[in-house]
């Protein structure tokens, strides 16, 4: 069992024991540095997901995102290949959940490119979603092409001309570079209609090439609580 605090709550998360996790095969059953910070900026920031139908890409079994998310979102698909870590993910959410939002947080098996999953979940939201989220997501290589496919298949096309550039459906990826560098995940992203509308890198000082994601941490004590300087932010628009 593990707690992610948050400003004004916390979440206990039922998860594999950190001396088991260098030799489980399995990525599905532990907390990534990255999502507790995306449940952090989420947190600070529901703007990002208030309204919208939001999807979550490789969520394993802890949920913190989605669960963040409900609370403001109109619906959130909480997906991953893993059965195992879904399982556990259905009990996280139950445990965390008031019974009020359980409703909003729905969870269903993807696997990137698999078409039957793909319009299952299309099913859950017709038009598509406006967010679409993943935390470290991009370290494995011969995934990356199905994860973009994946995105733009779920992502909602139909959108107003007028829309401000943060009210547009956005692809959020928050990682630590591993065997993906980015340079590879942007040439894979605009295969598939992709360009970057923002990037944010913990330890960088080189200006943001939007103004969203600086946004987000306005706050002193989120910059404070950022778990590690090796964490980026890359935020997709379609073209």
């Amino acid at each position: 069992m593990s707690v992610v605090k948050l400003r004004d709550s916390a979440f206990k998360i039922k998860l594999l024991s950190k001396e088991y996790q260098h030799t489980c095969k399995s990525t599905g059953l532990m907390l990534w540095e990255s999502a507790r910070l995306m449940a952090s900026v989420l947190d600070r920031n529901p703007n990002i997901v208030s309204g919208k139908r939001v999807l979550e890409l490789g969520c394993g079994c802890t949920g913190i995102c989605s669960m963040v998310a409900a609370r403001s979102a109109n619906l959130v698909v909480a997906t991953d290949a893993d059965t195992k870590a879904l399982t556990l993910l259905t009990e996280n959410i139950t445990m965390n959940l008031q019974s009020s939002l359980l409703g909003k947080l729905k969870t269903s098996v993807l696997e990137w490119g698999n078409k039957e999953h793909i319009e299952s979940i299309k099913r859950l939201a017709c038009e598509g979603f406006e967010v679409i989220m993943g935390t470290d997501v991009t370290y494995v290589a011969e995934a990356i092409i199905p994860l973009f496919e994946t995105a733009k298949e779920l992502i909602l096309r139909k959108m107003g001309d007028d829309l401000e550039v943060q009210e547009k459906p956005a692809l959020i990826l928050c990682h630590v570079f591993r065997r993906v560098d980015e340079p590879s995940l942007l040439s894979a992203a605009s295969k598939f209609g992709f360009k970057l509308a923002d990037r944010w890198a913990a330890n960088s000082k080189e200006s943001p090439i939007g103004n969203i994601i600086d946004s987000w941490f306005s706050e002193k004590d989120l910059v404070a609580e950022i778990p590690s300087s090796a964490l980026h932010i890359l935020y997709f628009q379609m073209e």
